[in-house]
């Protein structure tokens, strides 16, 4: 009778420090940065959401800059990080979001560099739409953007 009442006993403790845990791990204390750069990362994909909703336009010179430079430039790092971060699990809508945003900073980074792109002429996915990313990265950076870091 002993017996079975140390292990009821352990079999209660054992549940009950299981549950605490699931607790504890739930209540840990974040950071006041990262809740301020999550904050400030999910309004800039707001904003990022609200210019895609239209297409690239065809004729790069309709897309009209009003943004600076240096703004540019940190929206291509921002989010060449997160395309690099995307979660494994996420969504396909969260990629191609992501990717169109990409795109769209990346033809307005070009149309004020007056580096010439064809990213609008390309299929929405594929590799001709990869290699023509990579060129035109390359031809920003010998412009003189500092698309990395």
């Amino acid at each position: 009778m002993l017996v079975v009442q140390i292990l009821l006993a352990f079999a209660m403790f054992s549940g009950l420090l299981f549950l605490v845990d699931r607790w504890a791990s739930r209540c840990t204390v974040e950071d006041s940065i990262a809740v301020a750069e999550q904050r400030k990362a999910r309004r800039a994909a707001r904003r990022a959401a609200r210019a895609v909703r239209a297409p690239l336009p065809a004729d790069p010179d309709l897309f009209v800059a009003k943004r600076p430079i240096q703004v540019v430039a940190a929206d291509l790092r921002r989010l060449s990080r997160q395309l690099a971060l995307v979660p494994s699990g996420s969504t396909l809508v969260r990629w191609k979001a992501l990717w169109v945003a990409y795109d769209v900073v990346l033809a307005e980074a070009a149309q004020m560099l007056e580096v010439q792109s064809h990213l609008a002429e390309q299929p929405p996915a594929g590799v001709a739409r990869d290699v023509e990313r990579v060129r035109l990265l390359a031809a920003l950076e010998s412009a003189g953007l500092v698309v990395r870091g």
